[in-house]
């Protein structure tokens, strides 16, 4: 299905050079600051060269030359900038064409072309793309004797880390890491590849996670998007989502940097105060679902500005600005239920139904009372799902404030099932590579690596709970929301040194291990919810609770006990806090299957064939026409496919591989993650040792959003057939990899 380029990229792309203007900050002040206050000039940023590496996969075995022009696709670890290199052994006058197998960088990135000198030779790409995977277009008579590829990025290092004993969530903070990594170079980027524009909105998540993530060498890309001059005309809603607790006064908590909290107070006062209008078109706030309520969204974000405001206002001396800003809180609190409740949820009169992004911003607000939250639990987010992965951030939140993060770790499963077992490395920019924005269908525009995924922030600083509470670190908390989670291991690396946390459960005990680092204070929470009856908590060994505090332990004091938690204060230091008791440890998602014990074919020599000649895909509306030859589907690279273009599915269509010879084998797996939508509606497969007489099916099923895993006994065959027995009158037929594989 051809889709238009979706409105916001054209936008962006018009909007590129001012934006690149825009990331030239100021330099900081120091006066009248202590060391910690202050901030350096922001340097100019650092790119690391990780030199040449050899590639993961290559789809033909090199030295290699054919007597007409053909493609090497090879492919990388993970999602990457890079520069492809090559050498060969040519005649003179050739032209050898390199680029990403990404269709996306074609927006912003021609591919490079180097002519050929006589003899042997090595050329590298003089610019970078992103991807997994490189194609080399090699013209006939050229030898290809090796290729490599030079990756190229932030100079950072992934200094963070988070393992539970539930490997869904493990591999979604490794995706969201790896995507907030790859968004990054000169500034924040919303993607590497259609636009790399920097979106106040897709930079709000990144920066959250480039703290719990990477070395303090990434706090430098955050200073530069927090002292970044405002631009009301971009996106104002997007000004509001970073302007409050979730930018600066994040970046604050986590730096201490008050000289930059100075530095921006009174452009943030002025576009608070003066420049903000209310009910503006462009105020966006989320792709998604285009039921936004967009009244009860901006009014609950504007509140949390407000209280930013007034915290920035107490400690840059601005206090004579606190009665103005108490003023319009009251007044936004005062009206906001007469405006909005409508008995079991918030909604205005721009919607017809209660939207969950509404809702989960009126409990991250504080302006939804603790008495309203089971009902909007109960009516709007366990109901709605019209938030983007973008906005699906606040709604985790907003569940696991309420109390409910058992909930927010299913939502979010559910959510990103078709990213967690994908062979792509980065979160992509619609959940299911669907556009649910005026246009309901497969989006193939959307980036498959988009920084604005929140994953790794959630899991390290909601579900495991630690987080700053004093600016840089000073005191911080460890408030455990594991639900159902019964093993967690977080690293989180900050300036004043790495925090690290071990919780395991038991049937009757709730460990939590805790490396401290110097220089801080740990509040210390042992979670009620977690235990049917929490009876004591020794700490190091020693009693220390068993419905009151006894103390006992030196650098241990009492911090109090609320509804969800038992509190301790600790001094820097190694820490083992014992809750014992009864603990419940059913969970309501079954734990992921363990990876699959097979041998995966060699699939370099074969030669796969269809029911229709070789063709185009008409990418981007035509624009940027993409080869989805039947050989893609073998390559190696599932950037790269086949897909029958000439119809949408029906009976008879066909996809077959000639092995080259007799092979043994029980399971093949289509991948056709790039295009989602275009799973076999139904198939049969069979398999022959000649290519012409084919015995009756080994297998027939409907396929899987994405990924279709088809079993059967084990078969001895040359060639294998997949028959489209099914119809759909919207969406293509397409394979972006075949593997064929034999069970251990």
């Amino acid at each position: 299905m051809n889709m238009p380029i979706p409105p916001r990229i054209v936008r962006a792309a018009t909007l590129l050079p001012t934006l690149t203007g825009l990331l030239l900050a100021q330099p900081a002040t120091a006066e009248n600051t202590t060391p910690e206050e202050s901030s350096p000039p922001i340097p100019v940023t650092a790119i690391k060269d990780y030199g040449l590496k050899e590639y993961l996969r290559l789809s033909k075995k090199l030295p290699h030359s054919e007597p007409k022009p053909w493609k090497l696709v090879c492919t990388m670890p993970y999602n990457c900038h890079f520069q492809p290199s090559i050498e060969v052994e040519a005649p003179a006058g050739l032209e050898i064409r390199f680029n990403s197998s990404n269709p996306l960088v074609l927006y912003l990135t021609k591919t490079e072309t180097v002519v050929t000198t006589a003899g042997g030779q090595t050329h590298e790409a003089k610019n970078w793309v992103s991807g997994e995977g490189a194609i080399y277009t090699i013209p006939a008579g050229v030898t290809v004797k090796a290729v490599k590829y030079r990756e190229t990025g932030y100079d950072t290092t992934f200094a963070g880390s988070f393992e539970c004993n539930d490997n869904d969530y493990n591999i979604l903070w490794q995706k969201a890491a790896r995507t907030a990594y790859v968004c990054m170079r000169n500034h924040f980027y919303d993607c590497p590849d259609r636009e790399r524009v920097g979106f106040w909105g897709d930079g709000t998540p990144e920066l959250n996670q480039c703290f719990y993530v990477f070395d303090s060498k990434a706090h430098q890309l955050a200073r530069e998007l927090v002292r970044r001059k405002l631009e009301p005309k971009f996106y104002p809603g997007q000004h509001l989502e970073f302007l409050g607790e979730y930018g600066l006064w994040f970046y604050y908590l986590q730096t201490g940097d008050l000289a930059s909290m100075r530095a921006i107070y009174e452009p943030t006062k002025t576009f608070l105060f003066e420049t903000y209008q209310f009910g503006n078109p462009r105020t966006w706030f989320d792709w998604g679902k285009e039921v936004k309520d967009t009244a009860v969204i901006e009014t609950c974000f504007y509140y949390i500005c407000l209280g930013t405001l007034k915290k920035m206002a107490l400690v840059t001396g601005h206090e004579a600005d606190v009665a103005a800003i108490d003023t319009k809180l009251a007044n936004l609190k005062n009206t906001f239920d007469s405006q909005y409740w409508q008995g079991g949820y918030y909604k205005s009169a721009q919607v017809t139904e209660p939207d969950d992004r509404a809702n989960a911003m009126a409990v991250n607000a504080g302006l939804a009372e603790r008495s309203k939250w089971q009902a909007i639990y109960d009516n709007v987010l366990t109901q709605k799902t019209y938030s983007s992965c973008f906005f699906d951030r606040w709604v985790f939140e907003a569940l696991c404030t309420m109390g409910k993060q058992e909930y927010a770790l299913l939502r979010m499963y559910e959510r990103y099932k078709t990213m967690i077992p994908c062979s792509f490395t980065t979160l992509w920019e619609h959940y299911d590579r669907w556009w649910a924005s005026r246009i309901d269908a497969f989006d193939e525009g959307s980036s498959l690596n988009h920084g604005w995924n929140p994953p790794a922030i959630i899991l390290s600083q909601t579900i495991a709970g630690v987080s700053p509470v004093a600016p840089g670190w000073r005191t911080y908390q460890i408030m455990p929301k594991e639900a159902f989670l019964t093993a967690i291991k977080v690293l989180v690396p900050t300036l004043r040194g790495n925090i690290t946390v071990a919780l395991n459960k038991s049937a009757t005990e709730y460990s939590l291990g805790i490396i401290s680092p110097a220089d801080t204070s740990a509040i210390v929470g042992i979670p009620k919810g977690s235990f049917s009856q929490l009876n004591s908590i020794t700490v190091n060994g020693t009693p220390v609770w068993n419905g009151t505090f006894s103390g006992g332990v030196d650098g241990l004091t009492w911090h109090g006990e609320d509804a969800d938690y038992v509190k301790f204060n600790v001094v820097p230091g190694t820490w083992n806090f014992v809750g014992l008791g009864s603990l419940p440890l059913t969970s309501p998602k079954p734990l992921p299957p363990p990876p699959a014990n097979d041998t995966v074919l060699d699939k370099q020599a074969w030669i796969a064939s269809a029911s229709v000649p070789d063709g185009l895909f008409p990418f981007s509306g035509g624009k940027i026409p993409v080869d989805v030859a039947a050989a893609n589907a073998l390559d190696g690279d599932h950037w790269t496919g086949w897909r029958d273009m000439t119809r949408t599915q029906y009976p008879g269509q066909w996809f077959q591989i000639d092995m080259q010879q007799p092979q043994t084998f029980d399971k093949i797996v289509l991948d056709n993650t790039w295009a989602l939508w275009d799973s076999p509606d139904r198939y049969a497969v069979t398999v022959s040792a000649d290519g012409t007489n084919w015995g009756p099916p080994i297998a027939t099923g409907s396929g899987q959003l994405g990924i279709t895993t088809i079993t059967f006994p084990p078969q001895t065959a040359r060639h294998l057939r997949i028959t489209q027995t099914g119809q759909n009158a919207q969406y293509h037929w397409s394979i972006y990899e075949l593997e064929v594989c034999k069970t251990k």
